[in-house]
């Protein structure tokens, strides 16, 4: 694996079918859509939270049992960042043996999936009946009504991987002292290692892969939809930045606004790495998923960035990465 790159960004676009991703706290019968409003209008969102629970869970399948804790009835995980991918990846607050409270930053940082269309335009009510045995009585029905929210949207996500961090532990160590009478620590970080290059990559590797694969998200038995990217862009960086989570700007039509694709392309372009002449970025695109692939496509193009479908686009990054 490459060691000049310090941090794999991604960002996407997802176009779902009929669907609930993410509840909100609803009530009695009633299962709502989280959402949040801007500019007067209400939108569906799916947590941070959430987002990582669908990836851990995509990462769990490919997994075996001791590489992969689920936490206890405290909510503690086993910690092991050796050991455990999940642990490593994701991060943990625990408390270890003969160590005490423990804390893991988590290397993997992804944003709430943020609807782009206004949920006045999609949003419907489903109902969902409870039957009981026996409950025929009379000829009558009874039962319980539970109202379902449910849209059509575009989503945006983001995920940003710290490479550095992935399988290391950052301690704590004397750098020196003060001169002077009463001499003083003082003190820096660095790097403990848990695991070998090897398997720094293989982690690496398969968080790509769930990225792409991922499906147990919420309501999937009676309101199944993909929820994987239809829309991509994935970086390879020298330099530590979120800057790309701003390229893919989406109006209520689905139109990416492409001059803030272009600006934005540009300003990441000197924290990416170079390979074969041109930035390490590549693009992927389902056609369909947006309203205006044409003009998308060609600013693209004009910025160097090759463009496939989101699988290739991923494989594509991940060979130039070496994982």
């Amino acid at each position: 694996m490459r060691d000049d790159v310090k941090a794999v960004q991604v960002v996407w676009l997802t176009r779902t079918g009929l669907t609930n991703l993410n509840s909100g706290e609803g009530g009695s019968n009633l299962v709502d859509i989280k959402k949040y409003r801007f500019a007067g209008q209400e939108y569906p969102y799916v947590s941070g939270q959430a987002m990582r629970f669908y990836l851990k869970e995509a990462l769990r399948r490919h997994l075996p049992p001791d590489q992969a804790c689920v936490a206890d009835d405290q909510g503690e995980t086993c910690g092991r960042i050796g050991e455990c991918v999940l642990c490593d990846l994701f991060g943990f607050m625990t408390t270890l043996p003969d160590v005490g409270a423990v804390t893991r930053v988590s290397p993997v940082k992804v944003s709430p999936a943020m609807g782009l269309v206004p949920l006045d335009g999609s949003l419907t009510l489903d109902f969902l009946t409870r039957r009981h045995r026996g409950a025929l009585e009379q000829g009558e029905m009874t039962g319980d009504i539970v109202n379902v929210e449910l849209a059509v949207n575009v989503y945006k996500g983001g995920l940003c991987l710290d490479v550095e961090r992935v399988g290391r532990e950052e301690e704590r160590y004397v750098l020196g002292e003060t001169g002077g009478r009463r001499p003083k620590a003082y003190y820096s970080l660095r790097f403990r290692e848990h695991i070998d290059g090897q398997e720094r990559a293989c982690r690496i590797g398969l968080l790509l892969d769930a990225l792409q694969d991922f499906s147990d998200y919420s309501k999937q038995a009676r309101l199944l939809t993909d929820f994987a990217p239809d829309v991509l862009l994935v970086a390879l960086q020298h330099n530590y930045s979120h800057r790309l989570q701003k390229a893919l700007e989406v109006d209520g039509a689905a139109n990416v606004n492409v001059a803030r694709l272009a600006q934005v392309l540009e300003e990441v372009t000197p924290d990416c790495l170079t390979i074969d002449g041109r930035p390490a970025i590549w693009a992927g695109l389902l056609d369909g998923a947006i309203g205006n692939a044409e003009a998308v496509s060609a600013a693209l193009h004009q910025a160097g960035v090759p463009v496939s479908t989101p699988r290739r686009a991923i494989e594509a990054a991940k060979a130039a990465l070496g994982v």
